[in-house]
Order: structure tokens, then C-alpha cells, then sequence
């Protein structure tokens, strides 16, 4: 049985989170991923995110896709 994809990103202030999320349509979903990233972060801290560092999707130990700060902030 094949587990759903977990999504791990990095915050600039060194925050890391992990959720596991789930494929729309067989494909990863990013904005997805973005949403419950933000809000696993304020739930844990209690402030607003700031911007990304990096992050990626993994499945069993395997990365699936890697973003950029760039890539994941719209810059």
C-alpha cells in the first residue's frame, strides 16, 4: 500500500513543518500544500508565516519535487 505524499517546507525564521497531503487528480498539489503549511505554522506558533525557504514533496522517503524560495514566494 503506497502512502500519500507528505509535503515539507522550511520557513526563513527556520520553522520546518510536515503534513501529509493528498494528490488531486494523480498530481501533486502545491498551492494545497502552501495553504495547510500556513496554517500548520500559525497554529504552532501563533503568529502569521513569513515567506518560504524551500521545500518539497516526498513519498516514502523519496523526493518527488523540490520548489525554491523563488518558486514557492512568486518572486
Amino acid at each position: 500500500m503506497s502512502r500519500s505524499p507528505v509535503f515539507q517546507c522550511s520557513f526563513v525564521d527556520n520553522v520546518t513543518v510536515r503534513m501529509t497531503t493528498f494528490c488531486k487528480n494523480g498530481k501533486l498539489d502545491l498551492a494545497r500544500g502552501k495553504k495547510l503549511a500556513r496554517h500548520a505554522y500559525e497554529s504552532r506558533t501563533g503568529k502569521s508565516p513569513p515567506d518560504f525557504e524551500e521545500a518539497h514533496f516526498e513519498n516514502e522517503g523519496v523526493v518527488l519535487q523540490t520548489y525554491t524560495a523563488a518558486e514557492l514566494n512568486g518572486k
